[in-house]
């Protein structure tokens, strides 16, 4: 039975399975991606997890992974603290594998596509709200790839000027910059003050802020958050047309109600609505994603 290696990397957690061409995990493990002065170090933690998995006898290895892409590696990324993550060539070379890399949300999508609940849709949007805030797209039952495999970075779309918050890119007023996992706090505490309101927790975290909706001001703060995420997915819905969208993403899946419901009260008319849901993979789309990519590769 032909297995591969899958990778998810992500800003804030490592994970690694080992996957076969049914979709079925046979194993997996997960831990926090690691900080240093030095992109290698991802690189050599990445090494330390497939090591043991390789008596699976896997075909390849197959890196799903938050971009920007450039010549087999991470360039510049915007949740990472690193400028390079050398992946492709140092692992191949450790191995002796093929490596294929992908774009995190272009491999979940394309996981959605093949594994989920994309099956019957040639035309579907997958988005995820982590960390940052990404996405996925096929058109046509094509994958969206772009000039250099970094298509539909959703979050990095310009959506608000009110708060015009600095992105971890270095611009303003994208979409991940103010409803992240990691910028959610800093819109909460801004909007605190706007509304000359207060709350009697410490909004630290977006964990905390999401496990007090039932907070009368969380709730008006989460009606304000729903509004932006629907008017970031209304331009996907008018920029894709697809007639499914399935969401992911630690923040989305832990809360999917008190994000997903705003978004679906507020989202724009212009085009028919598609189907909105939580994906069936949760957590691990991205491994599936990075499997399917190889066993079933994008058109």
């Amino acid at each position: 039975m032909k297995k591969v290696i899958a990778i998810d990397l992500g800003a804030t957690h490592l994970r690694v399975a080992v996957i076969n061409k049914e979709g079925e995990i046979l194993t997996k493990k997960k831990e926090r991606t690691k900080k240093g002065d030095s992109g290698e170090i991802v690189t050599e933690q990445i090494k330390k997890q497939i090591s043991p998995l390789i008596d699976y006898e896997p075909k390849a290895i197959t890196i799903g992974s938050i971009g920007p892409f450039e010549q087999g590696g991470i360039v510049n990324p915007s949740n990472l603290d690193f400028n390079e993550v050398p992946l492709k060539q140092p692992i191949e070379e450790e191995f002796d594998l093929p490596v294929k890399l992908f774009n995190d949300c272009q491999a979940a999508v394309w996981g959605e596509k093949v594994y989920g609940a994309g099956k019957n849709y040639n035309n579907l949007v997958y988005i995820t709200i982590s960390t940052g805030i990404g996405g996925g797209v096929i058109v046509g039952n094509h994958l969206l790839k772009g000039a250099n495999n970094n298509a539909a970075e959703v979050g990095h779309q310009i959506i608000e000027e009110k708060y015009n918050f600095e992105c971890n890119c270095g611009n303003f007023g994208h979409w991940e910059g103010i409803a992240s996992g990691d910028k959610i706090p800093r819109f909460f505490r801004t909007w605190l003050k706007e509304q000359n309101k207060e709350v009697k927790f410490q909004p630290k975290d977006t964990e905390t802020i999401l496990s007090h909706k039932n907070n009368n001001t969380v709730e008006g703060f989460l009606k304000q958050l729903g509004k932006i995420n629907a008017r970031a997915v209304s331009n996907l819905i008018v920029a894709y047309n697809p007639a499914l969208i399935t969401f992911g993403g630690a923040v989305l899946l832990n809360h999917p109600n008190v994000i997903l419901e705003p978004i679906k009260n507020n989202i724009d008319h212009f085009l028919k609505e598609p189907e909105m849901k939580v994906t069936p993979l949760g957590g691990d789309i991205i491994l599936m994603g990075a499997a399917a990519s190889y066993f079933n590769p994008p058109k």
